[in-house]
């Protein structure tokens, strides 16, 4: 974790950044996203988690620059065993944040704001980089040796069922779509 002087803002102002009446220069602020945003945003693969978004704003008159870091653990689902584990985030990402009454030039990376607005709401921003730094496959990390930390009577459970379906006869339309992601990947 990042340590240095940081303006943490309250729940009422959670995740929105009031730069109008801030001075130009670098400003540090934290926001903490636990139980009520994955309550929110219920479309996460993630249960639950608690991180820390590390927000440096470089404030200048006519555009803001923002280097965010989000980094702590989010309780997922294992898509091997179906226990629930906490999976470790790190997400580096750079904002710009460009002032104009002309919105076009939007993108992931720029943001524009028209000229009188006084606020930042990063909620969407921040729902959007979590989504991210979850991988497509969930699985519990294996140990030094190899073993995996699944759950054990799950994977015995898994072994069993390949044991008893192994040399079994499968349905012709199976042995199609097999065949197809066979030849395709």
């Amino acid at each position: 974790m990042h340590h240095f002087k940081i303006k943490k803002l309250n729940s009422d102002n959670q995740y929105i950044i009031r730069f109008k009446g801030l001075n130009e220069g670098i400003h540090n602020i934290r926001f903490d996203v636990k139980r009520n945003f994955f309550t929110e945003f219920i479309e996460i693969e993630a249960k639950d988690g608690n991180l820390q978004v590390l927000i440096t704003l470089n404030k200048k008159s006519d555009f803001l620059m923002l280097d965010i870091i989000i980094e702590g653990t989010l309780l997922v689902q294992c898509d091997r065993c179906l226990e629930y584990f906490d999976y470790p985030v790190k997400y580096k990402d750079s904002l710009l944040v460009k002032f104009s009454e002309n919105m076009a030039g939007q993108s992931d990376e720029v943001i524009i704001l028209h000229p009188n607005d006084s606020e930042l709401d990063l909620k969407q921003y921040i729902y959007e980089c979590i989504s991210l730094s979850i991988p497509y496959r969930k699985v519990h990390s294996e140990t030094k040796d190899g073993n995996s930390l699944c759950k054990k009577e799950m994977i015995e459970k898994i072994h069993e069922f390949e044991a008893e379906n192994q040399g079994k006869k499968v349905p012709a339309n199976w042995e199609k779509l097999k065949y197809f992601f066979e030849t395709n990947n």
